[in-house]
């Protein structure tokens, strides 16, 4: 794919200048960032301490999927979080509009948030995001897994018709570096300033990108599957939607189809 051989993300890493406080430990290949960021945690690494890999050989989805991505291909990254100011559930936002932000700066497109966890560009998944959470009594520990298809081409999504990568949505090669500087970034300016103004903003500029608003769309809850209008995000990560005989319903746990 062209790009590939010139995103060298080790040099890239070298060289920018990160937010405050923010490391990068890059790997070019590992089973799961996730993984490492947890071993990374144990070993007492501190908060906003950042894992990024060029290839994973298991990563991991929602529901125990496997994240599939050829190699220099994908921005596959997880961050270490140190924090007992919020639920777990809101760095799965968090991780979603940052990195729907650096898309919208990085190539002025226009992506959106499927509930609960994916980028969507144009209907179609770019991104995933999987939080994991600890809690020992003194501090909550959180690893934010993100994965997103930078530089695939249609041949490599050829078994993922719902998929689709940026480089595609772009028209041009798309640098991994450039986008991991812009989400450490507004992962940094969401993380800082007065608790309530930033989760108010933080659940304001989620909700207002949801996939599907207004919409009659299939939603799979355990054995149902719905059909519904997306209503939109409560702020403790929930999803309402209106039946058709009328009834509101909130979805705690689910996924929408496309």
């Amino acid at each position: 794919m062209p790009g590939r051989a010139d995103d060298d993300l080790k040099q890239f890493l070298a060289r920018v200048a990160l937010p405050p406080g923010w490391q990068v430990l890059h790997e070019p290949s590992v089973v799961s960032t996730n993984d490492i960021a947890r071993e990374a945690a144990r070993r007492g690494w501190p908060d906003r301490s950042v894992f990024v890999a060029d290839y994973q050989t298991r990563g991991r989805g929602r529901h125990g999927r496997t994240w599939l991505c050829p190699p220099l291909a994908g921005l596959l990254m997880s961050v270490l979080l140190r924090r007992r100011d919020a639920p777990a559930y809101t760095y799965t936002m968090l991780a979603a509009v940052a990195l729907s932000e650096s898309i919208e700066r990085l190539l002025a497109l226009q992506p959106t948030i499927k509930w609960p966890n994916d980028v969507v560009v144009d209907g179609r998944k770019v991104a995933g995001v999987l939080a994991e959470a600890s809690d020992d009594g003194r501090e909550q520990t959180i690893v934010v897994g993100v994965g997103v298809n930078v530089n695939l081409d249609e041949a490599e999504l050829a078994e993922l018709p719902n998929a689709t990568s940026l480089s595609i949505e772009a028209g041009v090669p798309v640098h991994r570096g450039e986008l991991l500087a812009l989400m450490l970034e507004r992962f940094d300016s969401w993380l800082g300033g007065d608790r309530f103004t930033r989760e108010e903003g933080l659940w304001r500029a989620w909700n207002g990108r949801l996939w599907g608003m207004d919409q009659r769309v299939r939603v799979q809850e355990g054995d149902d599957l719905l059909v519904a209008t997306v209503l939109g995000g409560e702020r403790d990560g929930t999803l309402l939607v209106r039946l058709d005989d009328g009834t509101v319903r909130r979805v705690i746990a689910g996924e929408l189809l496309p």
